[in-house]
Protein backbone atom coordinates (compact mmCIF):
# COMPACT_ATOMS: atom_id res chain seq x y z
CA UNK A 1 0.00 0.00 0.00
CA UNK A 2 1.18 3.39 -0.78
CA UNK A 3 2.93 5.46 2.24
CA UNK A 4 1.26 8.01 4.09
CA UNK A 5 3.26 11.43 3.72
CA UNK A 6 5.64 11.93 7.07
CA UNK A 7 3.66 14.42 8.47
CA UNK A 8 -0.06 12.78 8.94
CA UNK A 9 2.27 9.09 9.27
CA UNK A 10 4.26 10.66 12.49
CA UNK A 11 0.87 12.36 13.93
CA UNK A 12 -0.63 9.19 13.58
CA UNK A 13 1.86 7.11 15.21
CA UNK A 14 1.93 9.45 17.86
CA UNK A 15 -1.59 9.07 18.31
CA UNK A 16 -0.74 5.17 18.45
CA UNK A 17 1.47 5.78 21.63
CA UNK A 18 -0.61 7.73 23.47
CA UNK A 19 -3.19 5.17 23.08
CA UNK A 20 -1.20 2.38 24.18
CA UNK A 21 -0.05 4.41 27.44
CA UNK A 22 -3.41 5.76 28.39
CA UNK A 23 -5.05 2.57 28.48
CA UNK A 24 -2.53 0.93 30.49
CA UNK A 25 -2.74 3.70 32.95
CA UNK A 26 -6.44 3.39 32.73
CA UNK A 27 -6.91 -0.09 33.22
CA UNK A 28 -4.29 0.25 36.49
CA UNK A 29 -7.11 2.95 37.27
CA UNK A 30 -10.14 1.28 37.09
CA UNK A 31 -9.02 -2.55 38.73
CA UNK A 32 -6.50 -0.55 41.34
CA UNK A 33 -3.52 -2.23 40.80
CA UNK A 34 -0.20 -0.58 39.81
CA UNK A 35 1.32 -3.43 39.00
CA UNK A 36 -0.62 -2.85 35.97
CA UNK A 37 1.79 -0.46 35.11
CA UNK A 38 4.64 -2.08 33.08
CA UNK A 39 6.99 0.76 31.92
CA UNK A 40 8.61 -0.88 29.01
CA UNK A 41 5.16 -0.71 27.30
CA UNK A 42 6.78 3.12 27.19
CA UNK A 43 9.64 1.84 25.62
CA UNK A 44 8.33 -1.02 22.87
CA UNK A 45 5.56 1.79 21.83
CA UNK A 46 8.22 4.30 21.17
CA UNK A 47 10.50 1.68 19.67
CA UNK A 48 7.28 0.24 17.61
CA UNK A 49 5.55 3.76 16.58
CA UNK A 50 7.85 6.64 17.59
CA UNK A 51 11.19 5.63 15.83
CA UNK A 52 11.59 5.66 11.38
CA UNK A 53 12.12 2.00 11.44
CA UNK A 54 11.63 -0.77 14.18
CA UNK A 55 14.49 -0.28 16.53
CA UNK A 56 15.14 -4.12 17.38
CA UNK A 57 16.19 -6.92 15.19
CA UNK A 58 13.25 -8.96 15.80
CA UNK A 59 9.43 -9.94 14.54
CA UNK A 60 5.97 -10.23 16.58
CA UNK A 61 5.92 -13.83 17.76
CA UNK A 62 8.99 -13.09 19.37
CA UNK A 63 8.62 -9.62 20.98
CA UNK A 64 5.55 -11.16 22.92
CA UNK A 65 7.09 -14.91 23.70
CA UNK A 66 10.40 -13.48 25.17
CA UNK A 67 8.56 -10.97 27.29
CA UNK A 68 5.96 -13.60 28.51
CA UNK A 69 9.12 -15.76 29.38
CA UNK A 70 11.21 -13.18 30.92
CA UNK A 71 8.35 -11.47 32.92
CA UNK A 72 7.39 -15.28 34.11
CA UNK A 73 11.00 -15.70 35.10
CA UNK A 74 10.74 -12.12 37.26
CA UNK A 75 8.02 -13.59 39.16
CA UNK A 76 9.63 -16.80 39.51
CA UNK A 77 12.67 -15.32 41.18
CA UNK A 78 10.49 -13.10 43.32
CA UNK A 79 8.34 -15.99 44.83
CA UNK A 80 10.45 -18.83 44.95
CA UNK A 81 14.45 -17.94 45.35
CA UNK A 82 15.05 -16.61 48.74
CA UNK A 83 18.45 -14.58 47.67
CA UNK A 84 19.74 -11.24 49.22
CA UNK A 85 17.74 -8.53 47.14
CA UNK A 86 20.80 -7.18 45.60
CA UNK A 87 21.40 -11.19 44.48
CA UNK A 88 18.09 -11.52 42.99
CA UNK A 89 18.31 -8.73 40.79
CA UNK A 90 22.12 -9.62 39.60
CA UNK A 91 20.59 -12.89 38.91
CA UNK A 92 17.30 -12.03 36.96
CA UNK A 93 19.85 -9.29 34.83
CA UNK A 94 22.05 -12.12 34.28
CA UNK A 95 19.35 -14.83 33.10
CA UNK A 96 17.58 -12.53 30.93
CA UNK A 97 21.08 -11.30 29.40
CA UNK A 98 21.60 -14.84 28.88
CA UNK A 99 18.10 -15.10 27.16
CA UNK A 100 18.62 -12.25 25.13
CA UNK A 101 21.69 -13.80 23.70
CA UNK A 102 20.06 -16.91 22.44
CA UNK A 103 17.37 -15.36 21.32
CA UNK A 104 18.09 -14.59 18.16
CA UNK A 105 16.90 -10.87 18.33
CA UNK A 106 18.46 -7.54 18.86
CA UNK A 107 15.29 -7.31 21.51
CA UNK A 108 16.47 -5.35 24.96
CA UNK A 109 13.41 -5.30 26.78
CA UNK A 110 12.73 -8.33 27.69
CA UNK A 111 15.78 -7.53 30.03
CA UNK A 112 13.05 -5.00 32.14
CA UNK A 113 10.30 -7.29 32.28
CA UNK A 114 12.66 -9.88 33.99
CA UNK A 115 14.29 -7.52 36.53
CA UNK A 116 11.37 -5.11 36.95
CA UNK A 117 9.35 -6.97 39.17
CA UNK A 118 12.36 -8.28 40.81
CA UNK A 119 13.32 -4.39 42.10
CA UNK A 120 9.58 -4.09 43.05
CA UNK A 121 8.99 -7.41 44.32
CA UNK A 122 5.58 -7.77 42.15
CA UNK A 123 3.84 -10.62 43.27
CA UNK A 124 0.50 -9.97 41.43
CA UNK A 125 -0.46 -12.03 38.61
CA UNK A 126 -1.68 -8.46 37.02
CA UNK A 127 1.73 -7.93 35.70
CA UNK A 128 1.79 -10.91 33.88
CA UNK A 129 -2.02 -9.97 32.39
CA UNK A 130 -0.94 -6.51 31.40
CA UNK A 131 2.55 -7.71 29.93
CA UNK A 132 -0.06 -10.04 27.70
CA UNK A 133 -2.61 -7.30 27.29
CA UNK A 134 -0.32 -4.51 25.81
CA UNK A 135 2.99 -6.90 24.36
CA UNK A 136 -0.19 -8.01 22.20
CA UNK A 137 -1.55 -4.47 21.42
CA UNK A 138 1.58 -2.92 20.49
CA UNK A 139 2.14 -5.68 18.10
CA UNK A 140 -1.72 -5.47 16.44
CA UNK A 141 -1.46 -1.96 16.34
CA UNK A 142 1.78 -1.73 14.39
CA UNK A 143 1.14 -4.51 12.09
CA UNK A 144 -1.74 -1.60 11.43
CA UNK A 145 0.20 1.03 10.50
CA UNK A 146 2.25 -1.49 8.26
CA UNK A 147 -1.27 -2.20 6.38
CA UNK A 148 -2.15 1.48 6.11
CA UNK A 149 1.17 2.49 4.79
CA UNK A 150 2.02 4.10 7.92
CA UNK A 151 5.09 2.40 9.00
CA UNK A 152 7.33 -0.04 6.95
CA UNK A 153 7.42 -3.38 7.30
CA UNK A 154 10.62 -4.54 8.30
CA UNK A 155 12.22 -7.91 7.24
CA UNK A 156 13.78 -10.02 10.43
CA UNK A 157 17.03 -11.07 9.52
CA UNK A 158 17.67 -13.72 12.45
CA UNK A 159 20.47 -11.93 14.71
CA UNK A 160 23.35 -14.85 15.03
CA UNK A 161 22.85 -16.90 18.81
CA UNK A 162 25.63 -16.49 20.72
CA UNK A 163 27.06 -15.79 24.14
CA UNK A 164 30.27 -13.40 23.67
CA UNK A 165 32.35 -14.09 27.32
CA UNK A 166 34.19 -11.22 27.56
CA UNK A 167 30.94 -8.68 26.72
CA UNK A 168 28.47 -10.97 28.61
CA UNK A 169 30.92 -10.92 32.15
CA UNK A 170 31.82 -7.25 31.45
CA UNK A 171 28.08 -6.28 31.35
CA UNK A 172 27.28 -8.39 34.69
CA UNK A 173 30.12 -7.07 36.34
CA UNK A 174 29.14 -3.57 35.88
CA UNK A 175 25.34 -4.07 36.17
CA UNK A 176 26.10 -6.05 39.30
CA UNK A 177 28.17 -2.94 40.73
CA UNK A 178 25.23 -0.49 40.13
CA UNK A 179 22.99 -2.81 41.27
CA UNK A 180 25.20 -2.86 44.84
CA UNK A 181 25.41 0.89 45.27
CA UNK A 182 21.85 1.26 44.51
CA UNK A 183 20.26 -1.24 47.20
CA UNK A 184 23.31 -0.26 49.80
CA UNK A 185 22.55 3.52 49.39
CA UNK A 186 18.85 3.07 49.43
CA UNK A 187 18.22 4.77 45.99
CA UNK A 188 16.92 1.25 44.08
CA UNK A 189 16.72 3.47 40.73
CA UNK A 190 20.17 4.19 39.84
CA UNK A 191 19.45 0.15 38.95
CA UNK A 192 16.25 0.86 37.33
CA UNK A 193 15.40 -1.46 34.44
CA UNK A 194 15.15 1.01 31.93
CA UNK A 195 18.98 1.97 32.32
CA UNK A 196 19.91 -1.64 32.36
CA UNK A 197 18.44 -2.03 29.16
CA UNK A 198 19.69 1.13 27.62
CA UNK A 199 23.40 -0.08 29.46
CA UNK A 200 23.01 -3.72 27.56
CA UNK A 201 21.83 -1.61 24.30
CA UNK A 202 24.82 1.04 24.46
CA UNK A 203 27.62 -1.40 25.62
CA UNK A 204 27.38 -3.62 22.50
CA UNK A 205 30.29 -3.76 20.14
CA UNK A 206 30.59 -1.26 17.47
CA UNK A 207 27.43 0.95 18.77
CA UNK A 208 27.18 4.30 17.20
CA UNK A 209 24.94 5.88 19.26
CA UNK A 210 27.08 6.12 21.87
CA UNK A 211 29.91 7.37 20.57
CA UNK A 212 27.87 10.23 18.44
CA UNK A 213 25.92 11.24 21.12
CA UNK A 214 27.18 10.37 24.61
CA UNK A 215 25.81 13.68 26.39
CA UNK A 216 22.49 13.21 24.46
CA UNK A 217 21.59 10.24 25.47
CA UNK A 218 22.27 11.32 29.11
CA UNK A 219 19.58 14.58 29.12
CA UNK A 220 17.28 12.34 26.75
CA UNK A 221 16.86 9.91 29.78
CA UNK A 222 16.69 12.37 32.48
CA UNK A 223 14.67 15.01 31.00
CA UNK A 224 12.27 12.11 30.25
CA UNK A 225 11.82 10.36 33.50
CA UNK A 226 11.60 14.46 34.63
CA UNK A 227 8.38 14.67 32.34
CA UNK A 228 7.10 11.69 34.30
CA UNK A 229 7.95 12.47 38.13
CA UNK A 230 7.03 16.06 38.26
CA UNK A 231 3.73 15.87 36.45
CA UNK A 232 2.77 13.23 38.38
CA UNK A 233 3.88 15.39 41.70
CA UNK A 234 1.57 18.15 40.15
CA UNK A 235 -1.68 15.84 40.06
CA UNK A 236 -0.60 14.44 42.96
CA UNK A 237 -3.63 14.59 45.59
CA UNK A 238 -6.36 14.87 42.89
CA UNK A 239 -8.78 11.53 42.36
CA UNK A 240 -7.22 8.46 40.65
CA UNK A 241 -8.87 8.68 37.17
CA UNK A 242 -6.56 12.39 36.85
CA UNK A 243 -3.68 9.85 36.71
CA UNK A 244 -4.79 9.11 33.17
CA UNK A 245 -4.80 13.07 32.32
CA UNK A 246 -0.99 12.84 33.87
CA UNK A 247 0.44 10.35 31.73
CA UNK A 248 -1.12 11.83 28.90
CA UNK A 249 0.75 15.19 29.43
CA UNK A 250 3.77 13.76 30.35
CA UNK A 251 3.80 11.46 27.49
CA UNK A 252 2.97 14.38 24.95
CA UNK A 253 6.16 16.32 26.49
CA UNK A 254 8.22 12.75 26.02
CA UNK A 255 7.45 13.33 22.65
CA UNK A 256 8.54 16.48 22.35
CA UNK A 257 11.86 15.55 24.14
CA UNK A 258 11.86 12.25 22.23
CA UNK A 259 11.82 13.65 19.00
CA UNK A 260 14.06 16.86 19.37
CA UNK A 261 16.96 15.47 21.93
CA UNK A 262 19.11 13.46 18.57
CA UNK A 263 19.44 9.85 19.27
CA UNK A 264 15.88 7.96 19.77
CA UNK A 265 16.82 5.49 22.79
CA UNK A 266 13.37 3.63 23.31
CA UNK A 267 14.16 3.09 27.09
CA UNK A 268 13.46 7.06 27.75
CA UNK A 269 10.09 6.04 27.24
CA UNK A 270 10.03 3.02 30.05
CA UNK A 271 11.80 5.60 32.75
CA UNK A 272 8.72 8.27 32.14
CA UNK A 273 6.33 5.39 32.30
CA UNK A 274 8.13 4.15 35.16
CA UNK A 275 7.98 7.41 37.71
CA UNK A 276 3.89 6.45 37.59
CA UNK A 277 4.46 3.17 39.73
CA UNK A 278 7.26 3.88 41.71
CA UNK A 279 5.64 5.12 45.59
CA UNK A 280 5.22 9.54 45.22
CA UNK A 281 7.87 9.78 47.94
CA UNK A 282 10.48 8.57 45.53
CA UNK A 283 9.42 11.08 42.97
CA UNK A 284 11.41 13.90 43.74
CA UNK A 285 14.78 12.53 43.92
CA UNK A 286 13.87 9.60 41.00
CA UNK A 287 15.12 11.64 37.64
CA UNK A 288 18.25 12.43 39.65
CA UNK A 289 18.69 8.78 39.98
CA UNK A 290 18.27 8.45 36.28
CA UNK A 291 20.51 10.76 35.74
CA UNK A 292 23.14 9.19 37.69
CA UNK A 293 22.49 5.69 36.78
CA UNK A 294 22.54 6.27 32.84
CA UNK A 295 25.52 9.23 33.59
CA UNK A 296 27.75 5.41 35.03
CA UNK A 297 26.47 3.77 32.77
CA UNK A 298 27.21 5.76 29.61
CA UNK A 299 30.61 6.75 30.87
CA UNK A 300 31.88 3.01 31.05
CA UNK A 301 30.35 2.50 27.35
CA UNK A 302 32.51 5.22 26.37
CA UNK A 303 35.61 3.89 28.20
CA UNK A 304 34.98 0.30 26.66
CA UNK A 305 34.18 1.91 23.13
CA UNK A 306 37.86 3.99 23.33
CA UNK A 307 39.33 1.09 25.02
CA UNK A 308 38.45 -1.66 21.87
CA UNK A 309 39.77 1.52 19.36
CA UNK A 310 42.79 1.73 21.12
CA UNK A 311 43.42 -2.60 20.57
Amino acid sequence: MQSLDKKKAKIISNIFFLIVVSLMVLMAVMVGEKEVIFPEVGAISAGMFLTPHRSWMTDNRKIFAYLLICGIGGMLIVRFVPLPYAVQLILSYTLALLIQSVSGTSFMPMISAMVLPVLLHTRSLWYIISLLIFSALIIVLRMILEKAGVKRADEYIPVKRTISPGLTAFRIIVSGIMICIAVGSGFRFLAAPPLLVAFTELSAHKNKVIRLHPYRIIILMALSSASGSFVRLVFSGLPEIFTVAAVLLSSVLFMIIFENMGPMVPPAGAVMLLSYLIPEKDLLLYPLQILAGISFYVLISVLKQNRNDNR
